[in-house]
């Protein structure tokens, strides 16, 4: 089994196991994967992952800031592969191997502490003096005792002369061992280096490139370069990322100020210029200022507005409601009902719903017909025109499941008929797979370059 993991720069945020299910991605809470997004980089329905062939692919829902592989904005739909980062705004969706895992059961290993006795002193007995002499032991010594006196004597002498000599020998050896063991000792070793401070977690190239870039646009516009801002930042930041709200809003600024600056009267011979005319702020019918909001942040405001609103109609009249809808909610949020965009919205709301209501009783016809790749078809058209159906999905990845089936006894048919050399028998399981199936299925380009090498 495999799993999504959702990361936001660093931190894993969700988890999610794929069970075979299309899953679909979005800020919206009819999603079954909800990415909460602010700065709204990520769309209300964004992609989607369709399970197709044993694999995962990811889909782009026409989002705004589009889904991202490997630098590279995805055309349609793309595959899925293990550990390769799929970007969504400030979100990147990772696929892996669910891999369970246990930790050990066992009780952490203890230590036996012993325990040192000190052991106590030896009490030694006392000796008994030796007795007292009595006065009637006692004599007069000798004149053997009296030489063998001076004897002890002498001998006494000589061994504290001794003794004495060799202290000071042993002093002398010892002072000049430590004279030299201090003069030879070591230098003591330098503090360790303190270490490299962390380095700091990699990010998304694409997205430090356009911050960097607006960041150097704002500077030069700042000192009044419009055009190097528009020529040397603002246009890689949109090619870098298309969508960028930031990157567009200061490249309407930048715009606006050299038309005005286009616009403006040369100096004269004389070299003195004349006073720039007052340009009067004057408001949009049906926008109305805000209070403390700068003129030239309301233009772009009002500009923003017309561009969204003229966009939604030219959405709606190619059938794309979900664009033209979230054109008409993106009015509304900025300026209430102008224009009548409330019923717009409303209208966009009743042709989808029509759309939708055909497409599915299409389907459910030829599924009635057994005409199950047009009921497919109907089904898939279905989704699209409202991407949060779950039934129209669930009824396509029915249809395909089972004409999958089908098909997959039909090449078994169709192999064991060329082995035998009955080539008319396998033509026909060949074409009845590719009206079983769609372009892309597991086994739709198989029939397909098995039918024509049939054909030569």
């Amino acid at each position: 089994m495999q799993k999504l993991v959702v990361f936001r720069g660093d931190a894993v945020e969700k988890e999610i196991r794929l069970v075979g299910t299309t899953v679909r991605i979005g800020r919206d809470e009819r999603n079954e994967l909800v990415l909460e997004d602010p700065s709204k980089g990520v769309s209300r329905f964004h992609a989607e992952l369709r399970p197709e062939a044993g694999k995962y692919f990811v889909v782009d829902l026409k989002s705004r800031n589009g889904v991202w592989i490997n630098e590279q904005r995805i055309q349609g739909k793309a595959v899925l592969a293990l550990g390769v980062p799929v970007i969504l705004g400030p979100y990147e969706l990772v696929l892996e191997d669910d891999v369970s895992t246990t930790g050990f059961d066992g009780a952490a290993p203890t230590f036996n502490q012993h325990t040192v006795l000190n052991a106590g002193s030896v009490n030694q007995k006392e000796r008994s003096s030796p007795r007292a002499a009595s006065p009637q032991s006692v004599r007069s010594p000798g004149p053997a005792t009296k030489r063998r006196a001076f004897v002890w004597a002498g001998g006494a002498a000589s061994v504290l002369i001794v003794c004495g000599v060799l202290s000071g020998v042993a002093w002398h050896i010892y002072r000049q061992t430590h004279t030299v063991v201090a003069t030879a000792a070591p230098p003591p070793p330098p503090p360790p280096e303190p270490s490299p401070p962390p380095q700091p977690s990699a990010e998304d190239p694409t997205r430090k490139a356009v911050d960097q870039h607006l960041a150097d646009a704002r500077e030069q516009m700042a000192a009044g370069d419009y055009a190097g801002a528009m020529r040397d930042h603002l246009q890689p930041a949109l090619d870098l990322d298309p969508g960028n709200t930031d990157a567009l809003e200061l490249k309407q600024r930048a715009e606006a100020a050299i038309s005005e600056a286009s616009a403006a009267p040369k100096p004269t011979r004389s070299g003195a210029s004349p006073l720039p005319p007052v340009v009067a702020e004057t408001e949009t019918p049906g926008i109305p200022r805000r209070a403390n909001e700068p003129y030239a942040d309301y233009t772009v405001r009002v500009k923003r507005i017309e561009l969204d609103l003229a966009e939604g109609k030219i959405s709606l009249d190619k059938k794309d409601y979900v664009a033209a809808i979230s054109r008409f909610r993106s009015v509304e949020r900025e300026q209430p009902r102008y224009q009548g965009v409330d019923l717009l919205i409303t209208e966009a709301r009743n042709k989808q719903q029509k759309a939708f209501d055909e497409a599915m009783d299409s389907g459910l016809q030829s599924e009635q017909a057994q005409r199950w790749k047009v009921a497919r078809q109907s089904y898939q058209t279905a989704s699209r025109i409202d991407p949060t159906s779950t039934t129209a999905r669930e009824k396509a990845d029915t249809i395909r499941n089972r004409t999958l089936t089908d098909a997959k006894k039909l090449d078994t048919q169709a192999s064991l008929a060329r082995k035998t050399q009955e080539t008319e028998t396998a033509v026909r399981y060949y074409r009845q797979i590719l009206e079983l199936l769609l372009p892309g299925d597991e086994l739709f380009d198989n029939a397909s370059k098995e039918l024509e090498a049939l054909k030569r």
